[in-house]
């Protein structure tokens, strides 16, 4: 449906009286309006107190699907003789539809009975019973218009789920940008798995509106039983697995039991009229699919009719089974429908064990699995991950994803991207510089630069290239206990790699700098003088440096220490220590693959955090939200000093699938103002956590900087005694009740907490309300 060439009619009460008169014959004694989508409506009573509903219809409903909807009410009201529905009344001339000229428009008239009683809306709570006789008349609805044809019946309506997605043309009116990515996702999945087969479902004349409005009860000694149905308005040839969804979706909203209303709902529909696996297997879409339209649609009518409170009587419902639905896993309801059916559920996904036993066999043990029993991850949904069980898992640690799993900008943007062009740099193509353009401009203005690779390790290998030109020297400082890649460039300056297990120690030219930790490191306290006594240790190993005659390439620092435990410096900590490298003529390397891009809150890179002015700044893990892409940024003066003769070409690098993916990540932070969030639910994080920490004694530390966190466990917090095995056991509870959380500091002591940037508090008390119940076995 199109605004733009869509009005719904507005006779006045008094038009009314005159047309309804004049058309039926009727003696007036009251007039009132009712609710409607397309049509106006009023319920009408006579002087002899019969009643009934008026229906006023422009030319954008056709007459033959008019005549469509009061053809299938008269053909139930004769199949179905048990239950009530609104017959058309004639009109004077004997005609169900009577047309009314105003101007040069069209307007067309229908007079149904009144169906007197209380509809299943105004019930607080609905019995099971009701539920199952619903399953059961919709059931017979269907098998009674299997064959039927009208050639109203192929008219296309905005509710009929097939037409879901016209839908894409209303998300604009959704103004809450988490509201639209939930919404735009969900049509990413209905594109992605609905889409596909539906050409393979059946298709017919279905009812189409089976929401708690159009149920009429009847009330018999405080029981109630189903009685009838009205408005005829959304019948289309349509899915027939549409039919038990849409009744489903309004279900769900009505009940504080969705799972079993669903069964008995389910189970009485496919017991008169089987419903085939085909089709149970993308019920779980159909209905995302009615919730879309009912909510795009609400969001559009309240920017076109701001009045009309009908169209927006199931938005909040709706909003909140969406949110249910978003962070369930669909292999959950899946089972849930076959369940319900009574059918066999066949597996989608190889099994575990068999996948376990391939990997022992073709895939190296150097490669890790997470936890003790390993997940089998098959889907992903902004904070959440789902297996293959049906288990849903908030992802507190996957900071690969930024925006969150399968964020639907980033997915459409690199598919269609994939759709028009991929080749390399030595090409020139519009989105390279686009996205180039976009990420400079998120710098200092001394940043003019930028390498595009294909990930956080070949952009550190790629800068330690560009220093060791720039400044011809030999030497490097880095940071104990950091971790830079996996290059073997990169093993060499990451002393977590190279004095961890299997490691051989540290190369001559390179210099470790103490963590500059302010709980566990040498020096301790969160104030600037702890790090000028960190950086005092700093300059004389420069000092040394330089009486050895040796010359310094310069200083590699992640902002914020993910495997040295998420540790936060002491207040500028990095600006004193890039200012000694720069007076000793090297060159400042700000490490940022896993903290930038507004993850720190209040700066959308770490070293903002520290006041610290880089000279190279290496950019990895989020910044393609799970596309592999990564980039250098850095001064003109090092760029140029690179152009030595020797091409440097990455094959990958830059391609514009890779710069489609990162140019979307840029604008959804924007958008969604991701950075203010991750700031502000940072914020409410650690003020959960430090409550926390006030109840419970294995918390020795809490800290972090926007939604990057890490809570530190102890023994004894006088002498800090890690406590590894506790950590671990706290990680493996944490799996147990779905939240996904690891360790990691020297001793694998502490919780390491970087969830994506749309983390929401909700979130937050979720993970503080379960780590709260898992310690209080440790107290």
């Amino acid at each position: 449906m199109n605004p733009k060439n869509y009005k719904k009619p507005d006779f006045s009460l008094k038009e009314i009286r005159t047309m309804a008169a004049k058309a039926f014959v009727l003696a007036l004694k009251e007039i009132r309006p009712l609710p409607g989508d397309r049509s106006q409506n009023f319920l009408i009573t006579d002087r002899s107190g019969l009643k009934y509903v008026l229906k006023i219809s422009s030319s954008f409903d056709h007459l033959e699907e008019l005549d469509f909807e009061n053809q299938v009410v008269l053909k139930l009201s004769q199949e179905l003789s048990d239950y009530h529905f609104p017959l058309p009344q004639p009109d004077i001339n004997g005609q169900l539809i009577s047309c009314y000229e105003r101007g040069n428009k069209v307007f067309y008239l229908r007079l149904f009975d009144y169906m007197e009683g209380p509809s299943l809306a105004d019930l607080q709570s609905v019995p099971l019973s009701l539920w199952s006789e619903i399953g059961r008349l919709l059931a017979r609805i269907d098998l009674v218009l299997k064959d039927f044809y009208h050639a109203g019946s192929r008219r296309e309506l905005p509710w009929d789920v097939k037409n879901v997605l016209w839908s894409k043309d209303r998300l604009k009116y959704v103004t809450d940008p988490v509201k639209r990515r939930q919404l735009d996702y969900v049509l990413l999945q209905i594109e992605t798995y609905l889409l596909p087969v539906s050409t393979g479902l059946r298709r017919q004349v279905i009812y189409g509106d089976g929401n708690e409005h159009n149920f009429i009860l009847q009330v018999k000694k405080e029981a109630y039983r189903l009685t009838g149905l009205i408005d005829f308005g959304d019948m289309s040839d349509s899915f027939l697995a549409a039919e038990p969804a849409i009744a489903l979706t309004y279900a769900m909203m009505k009940t504080s039991a969705p799972e079993e209303a669903v069964k008995v709902l389910l189970s009485a529909y496919h017991k008169i009229n089987p419903l085939q696996p085909a089709e149970l297997d993308v019920l779980y879409y159909l209905i995302l699919s009615r919730l879309v339209i009912s909510l795009t649609m609400a969001a559009w009518r309240r920017q076109t009719e701001p009045q009309n409170e009908y169209m927006t009587v199931s938005e909040e419902p709706g909003w909140k089974l969406l949110d249910s639905l978003f962070t369930s896993n669909p292999e959950k309801w899946r089972s849930l429908f076959y369940k319900s059916c009574k059918l066999e559920l066949s597996s989608l996904w190889l099994e575990s064990e068999k996948l376990l036993g391939f990997r022992s066999e073709h895939i190296s043990e150097a490669m890790s699995l997470t936890y003790r029993q390993p997940l089998h991850i098959t889907r992903g949904a902004g904070q959440y991950l789902f297996d293959d069980r049906g288990e849903s898992y908030l992802d507190c640690v996957n900071n690969v994803c930024h925006l969150g799993h399968c964020h639907p900008r980033v997915a459409r943007a690199v598919a269609r991207q994939m759709a028009i062009l991929n080749t390399n740099t030595r090409y020139l193509y519009d989105v390279l510089a686009l996205y180039v353009e976009k990420l400079l401009s998120k710098f200092p203005a001394k940043f003019q630069y930028c390498f595009l690779v294909n990930s956080g390790s070949e952009a550190n290998d790629l800068a330690l290239r560009l220093a060791r030109n720039y400044t011809r020297a030999t030497e490097i400082l880095v940071l104990d206990r950091a971790y830079h890649g996996n290059l073997s460039s990169l093993i060499d300056i990451s002393p977590y790699k190279f004095d961890g297990p299997g490691g051989k120690g540290a190369p001559p030219f390179i210099h470790k700098l103490a963590t500059p930790d302010p709980y566990r490191g040498p020096y301790r306290g969160r104030t600037e003088a702890t790090s000028l006594k960190y950086t005092a240790d700093a300059r004389q190993v420069i000092n040394d440096l330089k009486a050895a005659g040796k010359k310094l390439v310069g200083l590699i620092a992640e902002p914020m220490m993910g495997c040295a435990g998420q540790v936060i410096f002491p207040p500028r900590y990095l600006k004193h220590a890039f200012d000694l490298v720069h007076r000793a003529g090297g060159v400042c390397i700000a490490d940022e693959v896993q903290v930038g891009f507004g993850r720190p809150g209040r700066f959308f890179w770490g070293f903002e955090s520290q006041e610290a002015s880089p000279d190279i700044v290496t950019l990895g893990k989020p910044i393609g939200n799970g596309h592999p892409i990564g980039a250098v940024v850095t001064t003109e003066e090092i760029a140029r000093s690179f152009v030595t003769g020797m091409e440097y070409f990455n094959t990958f690098g830059g391609n514009p699938v890779s710069c489609a993916a990162g140019l979307a990540v840029l604008e959804a932070i924007e958008e969604e103002n991701l950075q203010e969030n991750a700031g502000s639910v940072g914020d409410y994080f650690l003020k959960r956590l430090n409550e926390l920490q006030s109840k419970h004694e294995l918390i020795g530390d809490v800290r972090g900087l926007g939604l990057f966190i890490g809570v530190e466990l102890v023994k004894d917090r006088e002498t800090r005694r890690p406590a590894t095995r506790e950590a671990e056991l706290i990680a493996e509870k944490m799996k147990r009740n779905n939240i996904l959380v690891t360790t990691e500091g020297p001793y694998h002591q502490v919780l390491k907490i970087k969830p994506a940037i749309i983390f929401n508090k909700d979130n937050v008390d979720l993970f503080v309300e379960t780590l709260d119940e898992i310690l209080k076995v440790f107290d």
